[in-house]
């Protein structure tokens, strides 16, 4: 049985990084027809040459998007969010999905009458894996929800969390590309460090295709992380000596990275929150 195609008008405003990736994972899943996918950019070339490669409809504003899409996409900055829809006349059975950190489904409630829900895309649903994050407002329905997931399950797999959670969820999904990449890439460096006649391109590509195979193996075989390490660490071998070698530093290195993070966050969020306490003033 083939996936679940939707018969919809989305809508993406905002083509960033995020916005570009959602159209062109979309499109390529083929979950949605490109021409029922309708984008808006303040800088016209973006919407345009998305429009050339994939066949997507372009918007004249965000306004227009409102109007002919029933699930609409926000991708802008987190402290654009709430002052573009501020400003757009949105009706109330429009369904509203943030992308941005900070930003929560409460805030979104203060700004559109309707359903809401938060999503946070990884970078790596443009090859059709990784993990999207959501979570979604009481007023999304069964069936909103429903189409919402597909159009996610179809770039990925899907993890419904709470605003409790999702921020350090976002660490592991959205923002591990770049981590995972930066770690690889030490290593990579550490290994020529050690043996100059060994290139880093070369340690770089054994590297990206051990990540993979080890990535596929855990999926493929449904193996813990545990699991794997007795395959691979015989006692008092290299590994089982390696891992010892880590264990003294890593722990502490990721304890600092989510101690930034959660920091960062906070920061944000008072920010955001400001945004919401001005627009509470404005319309008293």
């Amino acid at each position: 049985m083939g996936r679940e195609v939707l018969h919809m008008r989305i809508g993406i405003i905002g083509l960033g990084s995020m916005g570009q990736m959602l159209v062109e994972s979309f499109c390529k899943s083929a979950v949605i027809s490109p021409e029922h996918i309708v984008v808006f950019n303040r800088t016209r070339a973006k919407a345009d040459a998305l429009q050339t490669r994939f066949g997507v409809a372009v918007a004249n504003s965000a306004q227009a998007i409102c109007e002919q899409a029933s699930l609409i996409f926000i991708c802008t900055k987190p402290l654009d969010i709430l002052p573009v829809l501020e400003k757009l006349t949105i009706p109330r059975e429009k369904h509203i999905v943030s992308v941005a950190a900070g930003v929560s489904t409460s805030d979104l409630e203060n700004v559109h009458a309707g359903p809401v829900s938060k999503v946070i895309p990884t970078v790596t649903s443009s090859e059709l894996h990784g993990v999207s994050l959501y979570t979604a407002s009481d007023r999304v329905s069964s069936e909103e929800r429903s189409r919402l997931l597909t159009l996610l399950s179809a770039i990925g797999e899907v993890q419904e969390v709470t605003e409790t959670n999702i921020e350090t969820a976002t660490i592991l999904s959205s923002s591990a590309p770049g981590l995972i990449a930066g770690i690889l890439d030490s290593f990579a460096q550490a290994a020529v460090r050690k043996t100059p006649e060994l290139d880093i391109a070369t340690a770089r590509t054994i590297l990206v295709e051990t990540m993979l195979g080890t990535a596929l193996l855990l999926k493929n075989e449904q193996l813990g992380f545990d699991q794997l390490i007795e395959r691979v660490a015989t006692k008092g071998g290299i590994t089982e000596e390696g891992l010892r070698v880590l264990a003294k530093t890593l722990p502490g290195g990721f304890d600092e990275l989510f101690a930034m993070t959660e920091s960062k966050h906070a920061a944000l969020k008072e920010l955001v929150q400001k945004q919401v306490g001005k627009q509470m003033d404005e319309k008293e």
